[in-house]
């Protein structure tokens, strides 16, 4: 496993050793958290396409009420969940914390039985404050997304959707979704979306 891989505060983490996986890197998530500030204290946490989980680290390090990641890859899923479970106080917060091995087109289709895919969530109950989407680069899956997630129950007026994607892709607003902020680090850009 690769070991470069380190939280905000230094933490190291387990980082999936596998040529598909792009981790975010430290200046991203260190923006990331530097823009959304105190919102993320007390907020409810989607991370798509999770990966080694380290949005999620993050998210639970800055306050996230509740963090469930979806990760496909059973390998990854693993080291997500491993790398949630190493952090601070988790033992107090087991149940705040859900990481679910499925595709997460599939999970995201409207009117799937999400309750069923959990032990601990009841996603007919929550709603999600922040959904980070960090899908392969060359997958093109961002539209796709946030077209399928504006049609879901686990949504409100007001959540913000954090894409990560490449410097050759734009993210268009619709009548769901408006930008309200675009930035670019290295070779990563971040839009920022609210749902309207």
């Amino acid at each position: 496993m690769k070991t470069n891989l380190r939280l905000i505060g230094g933490q190291r983490l387990e980082s999936p050793n596998n040529i598909d996986t792009r981790p975010t890197t430290l200046m991203v998530r260190e923006a990331i958290f530097n823009i959304l500030k105190s919102e993320v204290e007390d907020s409810n946490w989607l991370d798509l396409f999770s990966g080694s989980g380290s949005i999620s680290c993050e998210a639970y390090n800055h306050g996230a009420k509740k963090i469930v990641a979806i990760e496909k890859n059973k390998n990854n899923s693993i080291i997500c969940k491993k790398n949630l479970y190493s952090l601070q106080n988790i033992d107090n917060r087991a149940n705040d914390i859900d990481v679910i091995c499925k595709d997460v087109l599939t999970w995201i289709k409207p009117n799937t039985k999400r309750c069923n895919s959990s032990r601990i969530t009841d996603f007919n109950k929550i709603k999600f404050d922040f959904i980070y989407l960090d899908p392969p680069y060359k997958a093109n899956y961002h539209e796709l997304v946030l077209d399928q997630i504006s049609k879901c129950n686990f949504i409100k007026k007001g959540t913000i959707v954090i894409c990560e994607h490449s410097l050759d892709m734009n993210i268009n607003k619709n009548s769901f979704w408006q930008i309200y902020d675009v930035r670019t680090y290295g070779q990563s850009r971040l839009t920022f979306l609210i749902y309207v």
